[in-house]
């Protein structure tokens, strides 16, 4: 009986324990909500891309192309997010609504094949992508190492 005593505690903050890892693990995907105003105040303050000598480059206007045709509505194979995500955009929304509403946002532009899409290409990826996707919207997580190969401070 004794023993019974001491490993239901342990058991208990066993599984409380394993409860906060899990949900934790899945929360790591949007730490930040966004919200329009931010997301717009947040990309006016980064740099003009279009004064960035690598984006006349052959390889940022391929993977440009390979980005906007995975996450533009218009496109085939293109993640119901991306659509659903327009179609938020252009709804009744104000500047106090979250970016990431429904997990549109994630689901249309931080998907793995959105990530690794712009991870094939440095200036792309550096100066385009993670400042106005991942930094600005709120998933800054997947602008550092495990998810990329890229320094974006410099």
């Amino acid at each position: 009986m004794n023993k019974l005593i001491l490993i239901l505690p342990i058991l208990s903050l066993i599984g409380i324990q394993l409860f906060f890892l899990v949900n934790q693990q899945k929360n790591l995907q949007n730490l930040v909500p966004v919200t329009f105003e931010q997301l717009q105040e947040c990309t006016v303050k980064n740099p003009d891309v279009s004064q960035l000598p690598c984006i006349t480059t052959e390889s940022f206007r391929n993977t440009a192309e390979k980005f906007f045709n995975a996450t533009t509505p218009d496109y085939p194979n293109v993640p119901q997010a991306c659509k659903d995500y327009y179609n938020y955009t252009q709804s009744k929304i104000t500047m106090n609504d979250f970016v990431n509403q429904n997990n549109y946002f994630l689901n249309c532009f931080i998907t793995e094949n959105a990530r690794e899409i712009a991870n094939s290409e440095e200036c792309f990826f550096k100066h385009f992508y993670a400042p106005k996707y991942l930094l600005c919207g709120g998933f800054g997580i997947y602008a550092y190492p495990q998810y990329t190969q890229y320094d974006i401070k410099n």
